[in-house]
């Protein structure tokens, strides 16, 4: 069973969706529901408190949060994705990359266009900061919720205190799709 849980965000709704311990998707579509059965078919889904929201809710305000303090786990990946995804996850508050510079520390130097793909599947917005992948040639580049929300991310996160400034840093991250729905 996944529960949901679903609060305004940014002038959007965020809804977080968790399997057992592990928050398993993230969404900022006008219906995270919808998104999450078009992308995930056949899971059970029931509404619920998701205690992780109220992460959110502190990083939205301009608080300092730390997102590696939530354990995630992922439904479905393949080995490509969970590279680029653990890469994603791992990135330090407030940095950002390039996709080239994403795909050096995924170890698939030579897959930069893979890797933007992988990126685009990120099924954990925010928490896999996708918004901080930036194109080489400069701008904000691409984000499957608009430039909009992607500029305003990066400027929430521009309140967060640089990596050496991190107090709880270790990740908690499942690296393993389940097994069975």
């Amino acid at each position: 069973m996944i529960i949901y849980d679903t609060m305004p965000f940014l002038q959007r709704q965020l809804t977080v969706f968790k399997q057992a311990d592990a928050v398993v998707f993230v969404s900022l579509a006008a219906d995270g529901v919808q998104e999450f059965e078009a992308e995930y078919p056949g899971f059970a889904l029931q509404p619920g408190h998701v205690p992780e929201l109220a992460v959110f809710k502190r990083y939205a305000a301009g608080e300092v949060v730390d997102f590696h303090a939530i354990k995630v786990h992922y439904l479905k990946a393949t080995p490509f994705q969970l590279a680029v995804w653990t890469a994603l996850h791992e990135m330090a508050p407030t940095e950002t990359l390039t996709y080239q510079a994403l795909a050096a520390r995924a170890k698939r130097p030579t897959a930069v266009r893979a890797v933007a793909t992988a990126v685009g599947k990120n099924p954990l917005t925010i928490i896999n900061a996708c918004h901080r992948i930036l194109p080489k040639g400069g701008g904000i580049g691409k984000y499957e919720y608009g430039p909009v929300i992607k500029q305003a991310l990066l400027a929430l996160d521009l309140k967060q205190p640089r990596s050496s400034q991190v107090i709880s840093g270790e990740s908690k991250t499942e690296n393993h799709p389940a097994q069975s729905k």
